[in-house]
């Protein structure tokens, strides 16, 4: 089984190759989501030098975000470009769900909370930790279920609210640590915070969807948090 994943939610933009569940192959990462236009020859030569097409693929799995709304429909539409002539399946996983399954199967803690920018003096937010089975789950006032992969996964704060909204005794990690580090240092204790940007890539994403292919959504959909700037008159 050929599985090509693609994530461009963060500057840990790129794509990765998998093989019967084993990486093959990976492109260059930390570039700008929304301003590479060079990404999809670099899958192009990915699959070239795998010696496969899109042809041979058995499916396909693409980041949600949130982030970068422009790099994540971006990558939707590659997706949907490369299975027409096969009609190959596409899939979606939350990107934040992934980064969150690569820090807990390294064992950096066993409870990841992963916060974001959701503009306008708010963050999103959500807890994550593994079952006892080993699935990446949700944590949510003590009750643990599995991810939605949409945006029901998350919790939106003001940003005088976020101590509170956020469980005890967790790691903090963020994608956006450059922008909000400084208030999530006065927020938390400097024992909780891992003091870097973290981000979501393509092997984390299929390694995601590999580990429960049927928690992943399909059609894919980007999730998208933040409210409307303007209503509906």
């Amino acid at each position: 089984m050929w599985l090509l994943a693609i994530d461009r939610s963060s500057p840990g933009a790129g794509a990765a190759l998998f093989k019967n569940g084993e990486l093959i192959g990976e492109t260059c990462k930390n570039s700008d989501p929304a301003r590479s236009p060079q990404w999809v020859s670099q899958v192009a030569d990915l699959l070239q030098e795998s010696g496969i097409t899109a042809h041979d693929l058995s499916a396909m799995c693409a980041g949600l975000g949130p982030g970068s709304f422009s790099g994540i429909r971006s990558s939707l539409a590659a997706l949907q470009g490369l299975s027409l002539p096969n009609a190959t399946p596409q899939f979606g996983v939350s990107s934040i769900a992934a980064l969150a399954y690569q820090l807990l199967t390294t064992s950096v803690a066993a409870k990841i909370t992963i916060i974001g920018d959701a503009r306008r003096e708010r963050f999103w937010g959500a807890t994550f930790c593994l079952d006892t089975q080993g699935y990446l789950a949700l944590f949510n006032n003590g009750e643990i279920t599995p991810p939605c992969h949409t945006s029901a996964d998350f919790i939106l704060s003001p940003v005088a609210a976020l101590s509170t909204a956020i469980p005890d005794n967790t790691t903090i990690v963020t994608p956006d640590y450059n922008r909000i580090g400084a208030i999530l240092q006065q927020k938390f204790s400097p024992s909780r915070l891992l003091n870097s940007p973290h981000y979501p890539d393509a092997a984390a994403i299929a390694r995601l969807y590999l580990s429960a292919p049927t928690a992943a959504i399909s059609p894919p959909l980007p999730i998208y948090l933040s409210p409307a700037v303007a209503a509906k008159p």
